[in-house]
């Protein structure tokens, strides 16, 4: 029996590239061990005019246009807690973008992971290895060390994952997936696993998102780690806070008792990093207490609020 399955992806101007992933889920499913029940398409703030929904229709498709462009993120909590509520019948939801660099043959490779894990976990696909540049590389890589360090968490994977239909409930009820999907998944301890997968190439055109784009979405996926952020980096200064008082002693006695000469200008410097360090303190400590008063705010979930930013549905 053949495993049904949703697609969600986000669509900004780049509605070429979503004809051509039509056309691979068509071509594939064909022979695949999954039949395609309906792709739900997020047309997020589109400037450019969107096709007739005839030129899609080799697969069920359902467009769902938003009143602005909330950015990718939310165009997939959006675009999740409409199946929830209104698509059923299926056995998994797989998340990814249109663009061809999710390639859709890696579907099965998601499925068949999901089927040998008795569907009970989120399945990620995880780049077995990158086609960007150095730069790209570099940052990526950086980005990586610097989010397991400030929150003890890896993140070695992107969107594109197949979620059992039976978690989705689960998922859309996340409020952190509103800022970063794959973070709030792992911050809400979620059952998950990585399955190792390739990145394709592009149907059309260039990647739309920028090294600014890039940088908010890295940002975001610390920012719901805010509380265990602040805390570390509360302690980490604190820290070089204390050994700075310990330098600044040892110059004093060093000065007062030792007939070694000191250069003038070395306590300003002293002085300077103790100034610099209390700083970096306090602001440490509000930004801890600032997020600690947050939590006796509830946070809504997409599921709650995402009719608010739907426009139209329009369904083949």
């Amino acid at each position: 029996m053949s495993t049904g399955i949703i697609i969600v992806t986000p669509v900004y101007n780049d509605w070429q590239s979503f004809q051509l992933l039509i056309d691979a889920l068509h071509s594939l499913s064909e022979h695949a061990p999954y039949r395609v029940d309906r792709v739900i398409a997020v047309n997020d703030g589109s400037t450019e005019p969107t096709p007739k929904l005839k030129a899609f229709a080799k697969v069920p498709i359902s467009i769902l246009d938003l009143s602005s462009n909330m950015g990718h993120q939310r165009a997939i909590s959006i675009g999740l807690s409409y199946v929830e509520a209104h698509v059923s019948g299926s056995d998994a939801v797989i998340v990814m973008d249109c663009d061809g660099e999710d390639r859709p043959e890696d579907i099965e490779v998601l499925i068949g992971r999901l089927q040998q894990e008795a569907q009970q976990t989120i399945v990620f696909a995880k780049r077995k290895k990158r086609t960007e540049g150095p730069v790209f590389k570099f940052f990526y890589k950086l980005y990586k060390l610097l989010f397991n360090a400030l929150t003890s968490q890896t993140l070695d994977f992107g969107n594109f994952s197949c979620i059992p239909y039976a978690f989705l409930t689960r998922v859309v009820s996340l409020p952190e997936i509103w800022n970063h999907f794959s973070g709030g998944i792992i911050k809400s301890k979620t059952p998950y696993v990585s399955q190792g997968t390739n990145r394709g190439e592009r149907f059309e055109g260039r990647s739309k998102m920028n090294f600014q784009d890039l940088m908010l979405h890295g940002l975001s996926s610390i920012s719901i780690y805010l509380d265990i952020v602040s805390i570390r980096l509360l302690l980490v200064s604190a820290l070089f806070f204390g050994l700075t008082l310990v330098g600044l002693l040892v110059f004093l006695i060093v000065t007062v008792i030792s007939p070694v000469s000191v250069p003038s200008w070395s306590s300003l410097l002293v002085l300077s990093a103790i100034n610099i360090l209390t700083l970096v303190v306090l602001c440490s400590f509000l930004i801890l207490l600032f997020q600690l008063n947050q939590k006796t705010t509830v946070q809504l979930p997409p599921k709650t609020f995402y009719k608010s930013f739907i426009l139209k549905v329009s369904d083949v």
